[in-house]
């Protein structure tokens, strides 16, 4: 394979500044995009790279990540400084070193100085290897300074003993500026957003601490609760879905305690401004063999005998949540020495695994049960590359794939439904989406992420998909009923 020096820019798929080159050929369907040596040995399934031309060299790099700088003046400002070499401070604030502003912080609030933060890595044989260093920031009133001025302000305030972190965030306030509560201490924005007053016996109570005197209301939660999550089932990756219901006959909080009381730990309830008078359904992580044999999805056909209804509504949807690590490992440590390749793989997983969606939007709004909506949009369709490289989503959350969690990848297309074959359904889909890219070898020519080969793959493993089969076959075979459930 013969390839061509380019220059500087950012690398079409890893999206970091380096020296591209382009290639005679590529099996990644990609055709010519120039691309890092790294990249182009992945994606061309090579082990040899572009010979490093003299060039490559002389450009000064980063003494922190080894890339060079780059500037793009057809980008907004904020952006085109991200990759400009300029001076940094390691830890002990008088050594300095050459990195991108993107490898440092954004400065003390108190003195403007920048510290260098990345790891330093040794991408060529003429830099040295640098220990790691990095300044300690402390947060003080809520505000980023760096441990020279923290102690000036500790200084200055009385001392040390002046000060206290809130219990809650660990912001560091004077001691004057904060609120005693329940044997803790509390910066004001913790204590003024966790702590209320119950209209029953006046006593305080912390947020999601299940205050008795709420009652039927305790089950909901409010829209920011977040616990901590429970895994059932081992497996490389698990499962989440949120499935929002609104109320006909019943209180909404009559039907969240019936939810709940079959769920258990298995799921929580939470409130969602999007909803009339309803709540949310949200479980913990599963294995999808976990919903299919050890799920209690009693709560459905109770919750229905009660008057409470999911698929006729404009306002419910079903959204379903996949860990990353379907899709390779989890963090990866800096030192890892095949850390470029993992991710780069990785992300190539997930790239074939959103444009399966994105690519078949008709086919994937005919099972999920709605067309897109402003939910969950379908807009960055062929921006994908810039989705999962940037995180940049043309309607932020409300994508049909939202990629905003650092921990899942959430799929938000499907229509709410009070029937376990279409909640299984989704969870199936997302599975299936997510096995059959695992390994896909996609080209211009083997069309392998038509609709049409991925339904002979959910056919051929019927066993493991049964409700994305069967939701299947009654969505093409009809229109949908409006008035199933």
């Amino acid at each position: 394979m013969a390839y061509g020096y380019v220059g500087i820019d950012v690398c079409r798929r890893c999206a970091k500044p380096e020296h591209l080159f382009v290639s005679s050929m590529s099996q990644s369907g990609a055709d010519t995009l120039p691309m890092c040596t790294d990249c182009q040995s992945f994606y061309s399934n090579e082990d040899s790279v572009p010979t490093p031309v003299s060039v490559m060299y002389e450009t000064p790099r980063c003494e922190a990540c080894g890339r060079p700088e780059h500037l793009d003046s057809s980008i907004e400002l904020s952006f085109q400084q991200r990759w400009q070499l300029i001076t940094a401070y390691l830890a002990d604030g008088e050594s300095t070193i050459i990195v991108h502003r993107a490898c440092s912080t954004n400065g003390c609030n108190d003195c403007d100085t920048l510290y260098a933060i990345t790891r330093y890595r040794n991408y060529r044989n003429d830099l040295p290897i640098l220990q790691s260093s990095f300044m300690e920031f402390e947060r003080v009133e809520g505000d980023d300074r760096c441990t020279k001025c923290a102690n000036k302000i500790y200084d200055e305030g009385g001392g040390r003993d002046n000060w206290r972190s809130c219990d809650s965030c660990e912001d560091i306030n004077y001691y004057d500026n904060m609120v005693s509560w329940s044997g803790g201490s509390y910066c004001s924005y913790c204590y003024d957003n966790n702590v209320y007053t119950c209209d029953d016996c006046g006593s305080e109570y912390w947020d999601g601490s299940g205050h008795e005197c709420e009652q039927d209301e305790s089950v909901i939660h409010s829209y920011a609760y977040r616990p901590s999550p429970y895994f059932f089932g081992a497996g490389q990756y698990h499962l989440g879905f949120e499935l929002e219901v609104e109320a006909r006959n019943e209180s909404r909080y009559a039907g969240a305690e019936i939810a709940q009381d079959e769920l258990g730990s298995h799921a929580y309830m939470k409130d969602d401004g999007s909803l009339s008078d309803g709540f949310e359904i949200v479980t913990h992580p599963h294995t999808l063999e976990q919903y299919q044999t050890n799920f209690n999805w009693d709560f459905i056909p109770k919750l229905k005998r009660n008057g409470f209804r999911s698929w006729n509504t404009d306002s419910c949807g079903l959204h379903v949540h996949v860990s990353r690590t379907a899709f390779g490992e989890g963090a990866i440590p800096w030192n890892s020495a095949n850390r470029d390749q993992l991710i780069l793989k990785r992300q190539a997983h997930e790239l074939r695994f959103m444009k399966l969606i994105y690519d078949n939007q008709r086919q994937v709004e005919r099972i999920a049960g709605r067309a897109g909506n402003h939910y969950a949009t379908f807009e960055d369709k062929g921006k994908l590359v810039s989705k999962l490289k940037h995180g940049s989503q043309s309607s932020g959350r409300y994508s049909a794939i939202n990629t905003e969690n650092d921990a899942t990848l959430e799929v938000r297309v499907f229509k709410g439904s009070l029937r376990k074959e279409r909640v299984l359904s989704a969870l199936e889909f997302v599975t299936a989406s997510v096995e059959y890219t695992r390994d896909l070898k996609v080209t211009a020519k083997n069309q392998a992420l038509s609709w049409l080969r991925f339904t002979a793959y959910v056919s051929n493993n019927m066993e493991t998909y049964p409700n994305l089969a069967l939701i299947m076959s009654e969505s093409f075979a009809s229109d949908n009923n409006p008035n199933e459930n």
